[in-house]
């Protein structure tokens, strides 16, 4: 989508003069997760001064053989690393449909993060992953962009070892919460389409109305000692 790239580009120009430590693609950047899309979304990077941290997506998985050339391009799908102060945790988060509802992170996901946080001396813990939480229905009219499977237990290790906060992407515009001290963002907005149920800042919602809204936009974060 040519439109979709242009918007993404002039996205990457913005970030690239803050002059990050790195960027972070939350996931669906690279459908249906061929060769030939990776190929095509790392050329849309090349120029970015910094590293681009590349956070699996649903639609990242959908071809056949998406999951062998997720590991070729970009190695493994759940990952840590630290910069300065903070611990940074990437999940395999891609959302699953089943009739009990959304699955998002499985048993091995949660117990990844569990061991990986346990660990960590630093003393700020980010999580980075493709779908977020149900939260209450948050996202209706589309419950099914937060997952329900295993959100309880998800949110029990980000309690237990202090993450202030996860960057999600997956619902098509931008929200922001805070619950029991964790700060959650919803980036969707990366070039693709918005959803019309969310029109804007003056979109009704808990809080601000400027705290969700359908719009595109990439988020900068700053985090201090």
């Amino acid at each position: 989508d040519p439109t979709a790239d242009a918007i993404l580009a002039a996205l990457l120009g913005q970030a690239a003069a803050m002059s990050p430590a790195f960027f972070a693609n939350l996931g669906d950047f690279a459908g249906p997760g061929t060769p030939e899309r990776h190929a095509h979304y790392l050329r849309l990077v090349e120029d970015l001064p910094c590293p681009d941290v590349c956070i699996v997506g649903n639609h990242d998985l959908d071809d056949p053989g998406a999951r062998a050339a997720w590991t070729a391009v970009h190695g493994p799908v759940e990952f840590t690393f630290a910069a300065g102060h903070t611990r940074f945790v990437a999940l395999d988060a891609a959302p699953r449909e089943t009739p009990a509802g959304t699955e998002g992170p499985g048993d091995a996901t949660l117990a990844f993060l569990d061991r990986t946080l346990a660990a960590a001396d630093e003393p700020h813990r980010v999580v980075l992953m493709h779908c977020p939480p149900h939260a209450g229905g948050r996202f209706a009219p589309h419950p099914q962009w937060g997952f329900s499977s295993r959100e309880r237990e998800f949110l029990g290790l980000l309690r237990e070892h202090r993450v202030g906060l996860v960057c999600c992407a997956h619902a098509l515009f931008f929200d922001t919460w805070v619950r029991d001290g964790t700060r959650f963002v919803v980036s969707g907005g990366g070039g693709t389409a918005l959803c019309s149920h969310f029109r804007g800042v003056c979109a009704s919602g808990d809080g601000f109305p400027a705290d969700r809204g359908a719009l595109f936009h990439a988020v900068a974060l700053t985090i201090g000692a």
